[in-house]
């Protein structure tokens, strides 16, 4: 998948940017005003070239005066192991500062990779969108 980079913060609806094909993911950060969460998706592969600027995005969700950070896996075709630890290590910092950090996981590949890495058992299983935004 040829997908241009989609990292802004914005005050309501998907906001995406980019100049065209870039990269084999993407991802987008919308706000659910309804129950104050902020989603951040992923699309294509999570991996050592994407982290930097996926993980970047997560800590503006996590400092955003919400209490819940709901993270979308559903279209994610990769998830690298460093990637699911590092999804540990987030959920609990965003912890100590009282914001609940989430994952829809959805395809079976993403959801192995966090149990390889040991970190699915720090998450909640949310079945759809809608159960890990009404939390």
């Amino acid at each position: 998948m040829s997908a241009s980079s989609a990292l802004h913060e914005y005050a309501g609806g998907v906001h995406r940017n980019g100049s065209g094909p870039r990269n084999s993911h993407a991802w987008a950060q919308r706000v659910d005003r309804r129950n104050e969460c902020v989603v951040v998706r992923v699309e294509g592969e999570l991996d050592a070239a994407a982290s930097p600027e996926f993980f970047a995005a997560v800590e503006r969700a996590v400092r955003s005066n919400c209490h819940a950070v709901v993270i979308d896996l559903r279209a994610a075709r990769f998830l690298s192991l460093r990637a699911a630890g590092a999804l540990g290590s987030v959920k609990q910092r965003a912890a100590c500062d009282g914001t609940d950090v989430r994952i829809v996981a959805g395809r079976q590949a993403i959801e192995r990779s966090l149990e390889i890495s040991g970190v699915r058992p720090m998450f909640s299983h949310y079945p759809s969108m809608r159960a890990a935004l009404d939390g």
